[in-house]
């Protein structure tokens, strides 16, 4: 049998595959002496064979879990591992997991990523759109027991966007700290910092001084510090949003911070800053980046362009 887990979310990937090898432990093999991790960044064809080849000790199946294959493509090591494929007679169970895959045929590996994701149990793990992953945030709190009002939901969601190992984090932090009372929006402002606030502050700065180049230079630097695309762009939509409705605010003569954060159910320093900035801005030219930012956001979901060169676009274009 071959699974083929992949895809972005890297989160719910790996989740599942925990689950897969608990099960084989649970009710295959207790002593999990039939249980092996190979990584393919590291592998040889050799060991792959030898592990898939192997005869079970004391149980029926063995369990051979291959990681990372798309991730630095080896064009023989792929050839190989799909002629050895074509050969294996045994009942062994394969589990081939990776957050990536590849994206031109020129990687070599394309045959060999088509064989395997047209597998019965090929599962691909797409980043969870907005609304889905409000959806994810309700069902994790439910299944640890906790409650979570809708407002607060929607706002985590936000906030983090689709990061679900950091959602995950936030969830289990939040409901500690409630135990039994509901989680609120005073619980998310009080407990949850993006961790992309400051750097989001900044930039935001940068564009409205037309710093073009301390711009690109601070998105280069978040990406290259681990922050997810989709989490960057999740944030400066969220940011952008609020700066346009705050300007729609000041345009009305209101100026208060803490009467803005409280229409908005936003942190009042977060209303604080969207205040000063917006000031840097047209609301004709806020709603232009508004509506370029969802057209990243479309053109991440829809298309294969990088990330990067995406943001360095949407910065000269500002």
């Amino acid at each position: 049998m071959i699974i083929f887990l992949y895809g972005p979310d890297t989160f719910r990937s790996r989740r599942k595959l925990n689950e897969l090898k608990e099960k084989f432990i649970k009710e295959v093999d207790k002593s999990a002496l039939n249980l092996e991790k190979l990584d393919a960044k590291k592998m040889e064809i050799s060991d792959f064979r030898r592990a898939i080849m192997s005869q079970p000790f004391l149980a029926k199946k063995r369990l051979i879990i291959v990681e990372n294959l798309f991730a630095k493509p080896q064009k023989k090591l792929c050839h190989e591992i799909l002629k050895t494929l074509s050969d294996m007679k045994n009942d062994n169970i394969i589990i081939f997991w990776d957050g990536e895959t590849p994206k031109k045929p020129a990687d070599g590996c394309l045959p060999l990523f088509k064989k395997l994701a047209d597998q019965k149990y090929s599962q691909q793990f797409k980043l969870l759109t907005e609304a889905e992953t409000k959806k994810w945030i309700l069902q994790e709190i439910k299944k640890i027991g906790s409650v979570i009002e809708n407002e607060a939901a929607n706002l985590l969601a936000c906030w983090i966007g689709n990061d679900l190992w950091q959602l995950d984090s936030e969830i289990k932090k939040l409901a500690a700290y409630c135990q039994n009372r509901p989680i609120t929006v005073l619980e998310i402002n009080l407990l949850t910092k993006s961790k992309l606030d400051e750097n989001i502050f900044n930039l935001t700065d940068a564009l409205g001084q037309k710093n073009k180049a301390k711009a690109l230079r601070l998105i280069q630097n978040q990406l290259d510090l681990g922050i997810s695309q989709t989490s960057l762009l999740s944030k400066m939509i969220w940011h952008y949003k609020n700066l346009l409705l705050v300007k729609n605010f000041s345009e009305s003569g209101c100026f208060s911070y803490f009467k803005i954060a409280a229409e908005l159910k936003i942190h009042p320093f977060v209303a604080q800053k969207a205040l000063q900035q917006s000031g840097n801005y047209t609301h004709n030219e806020l709603k232009k980046i508004y509506q370029r930012l969802l057209e990243i956001d479309f053109s991440f979901k829809t298309s294969q362009v990088d990330g990067r060169t995406l943001f360095d676009l949407f910065v000269v274009r500002v």
